[in-house]
C-alpha cells in the first residue's frame, strides 16, 4: 500500500545489481515454520487464525497466520531477509517496506480487518515456506524462470504465456547478471505490473499508466495519482485483502472516495460514520472509510510505540497510512562494522535482521539505479547462502 509520503507508484529509475548469483544450494533456515501455523491449525477460532483466501488465490485453506506476535516477526524477518538476498532489494523486496508488508500478512491479530487473501495470500504462503533462492524464485516468477533479452538495466512486466503460467504480474529487473531475471511480485502488495511510465514498469493499480478516473471497477480499486502524475493509477486490487470488494463511499449517490471492505465479522463490528482520517491510541490506529471500524496496530507492526500517527488517510483509501514513526528512527537502510546485522528503514521505524542467523551471507548495500540519476537510492541486503 501506499504510505503517507509516497503518493506515487513505487518505481525505481533503473536498476544495477551489484549482487552474487541467488540460485545455490539447499540450507536449512535458522528455525521450523511449523511452530508458526501450529496453534492456528489446532484452533481455527483464535483471533486472525479463520482462513480468509478466495478463488483468486486458487488457495482456499491457505493460513499464513502466525500464532504470535513474535512469531509473525520472526517469519516476516526471514520472508524478507531471503526475497531482498535472492531477486534484489528493489522496489517493495527491500527489507524494511518488505517487513511492514509480510508483518501485515503474518501478524492477523494486529491487521484483522484487511488479512492478505487472493494472490497477495498465495505470495505470502509461498514464502512463508521458501527454503532456498530457487524457492523464492518461484515464488517471485509463478509461471517459472524468467529471462532477460534486453541490454542493460531496464525493468519490464514478465512473460504472460510462458508453459508453466504466467509471470506477468511480476516486475522484472534485468541488469548485470546476463540472462539472469530479478523480479517483484507486484502481489506481495496487493498491485498490479503495468507497462509505460518514465521507467518501463512499475507496480502500482490495476490502471496502470492509464487512470483517467478514480473509482471501484469490479474488485479493483482504482486512484489517479495527483499531478504531475495523474494517469497513474496507484490503487489496489481489493481482491487482494479483506473482504475482496471495493466500494465508493460515504454512499453510492455521493461517491467521494473508494475503498476495500473491511474483512470483519458483521456481528462484533461496530458501525460508524465513513471517514478519511484516523486515530491513534497507544499505537493502534483506528479509521471508518467504509462504515465499519477498523483497528490496526501500527506499534506492533513497526516496532515502535511512537509509530502512529493521526491526521487523514492518504491516498484516503490507505488505512495503512497512519503507521508511521515520527520523527523518524531511521533515514536509510544500513549495515553494522561486521557486516552480520541488515537495518531495513521504511516509515520512519528501523527493522534489523541477523543475516547469519537467517542462513544468508553478509549484509552489503546496493545502489539501485544508474550512476548519476536523481532517483538512484542505497538498500542493504544479505548475500546469497
Amino acid at each position: 500500500m501506499p504510505t503517507r509520503h509516497s503518493t506515487t507508484v513505487s518505481s525505481i529509475a533503473s536498476v544495477t545489481l551489484a549482487l552474487a548469483a541467488g540460485v545455490g544450494a539447499c540450507i536449512d533456515l535458522f528455525h521450523s515454520t511449523a511452530d508458526v501455523l501450529t496453534a492456528c491449525q489446532a484452533d481455527p477460532s483464535l483471533p486472525g487464525c479463520t482462513p480468509k483466501a478466495g478463488p483468486a488465490s486458487g488457495a482456499d485453506t491457505v493460513d499464513v497466520c502466525a500464532s504470535t506476535p513474535a512469531a509473525a516477526r520472526q517469519e516476516a524477518d526471514r520472508a524478507c531477509a531471503w526475497l531482498g538476498a535472492c531477486e534484489g532489494p528493489i522496489g517493495g523486496n527491500a527489507f524494511g517496506p518488505c517487513t511492514v508488508r509480510a508483518r501485515m500478512a503474518y501478524d492477523c491479530a494486529s491487521n484483522p480487518a484487511h488479512r492478505a487473501a487472493g494472490s497477495a495470500l498465495a505470495f505470502w504462503g509461498c514464502m512463508l515456506h521458501a527454503q532456498t533462492c530457487a524457492d523464492v524464485g518461484g515464488c517471485v516468477f509463478p509461471g517459472g524462470p524468467q529471462s532477460c533479452t534486453g541490454g542493460g538495466a531496464f525493468l519490464s512486466c514478465g512473460s504472460s504465456a510462458l508453459a508453466a503460467g504466467t509471470n506477468a504480474n511480476t516486475l522484472v529487473a534485468c541488469g548485470t547478471d546476463a540472462g539472469m531475471a530479478r523480479g517483484q511480485n507486484c502481489a506481495m502488495g496487493g498491485q498490479t505490473c503495468g507497462l509505460g511510465g518514465p521507467v518501463g514498469a512499475a507496480c502500482g493499480g490495476p490502471a496502470g499508466f492509464a487512470c483517467d478516473g478514480s473509482a471501484c471497477f469490479d474488485k479493483t480499486l482504482h486512484w489517479c495519482a495527483p499531478a504531475p502524475s495523474a494517469s497513474t493509477d496507484i490503487g489496489v486490487d481489493c481482491a487482494d485483502n479483506g473482504a475482496q470488494l471495493c466500494a465508493v463511499f460515504p454512499s453510492p449517490s455521493n461517491a467521494q472516495w473508494a475503498a476495500c471492505v473491511a474483512g470483519v465479522d458483521p456481528d462484533a463490528s461496530a458501525a460508524c460514520t465513513p471517514s478519511t482520517s484516523a486515530a491513534c491510541d497507544g499505537g493502534i490506529a483506528t479509521s471508518c472509510p467504509g462504515g465499519v471500524a477498523e483497528s490496526l496496530d501500527c506499534a506492533a507492526l513497526l516496532g515502535n510505540g511512537g509509530g502512529c500517527a493521526p491526521g487523514p488517510l492518504s491516498p484516503p483509501f490507505d488505512w495503512t497510512s497512519p503507521c508511521e514513526v515520527s520523527p523518524p528512527a531511521c533515514s536509510a537502510d544500513a549495515c553494522d562494522d561486521a557486516g552480520v546485522v541488515l537495518t531495513g528503514c521504511a516509515r520512519g521505524a528501523a527493522f534489523p535482521v541477523d543475516c547469519a542467523e537467517a542462513g544468508l551471507g553478509a549484509c552489503a548495500l546496493i545502489t539501485i539505479g544508474s550512476d548519476g540519476d536523481a532517483g538512484a537510492e542505497t538498500r542493504a541486503a544479505c548475500a546469497p547462502p
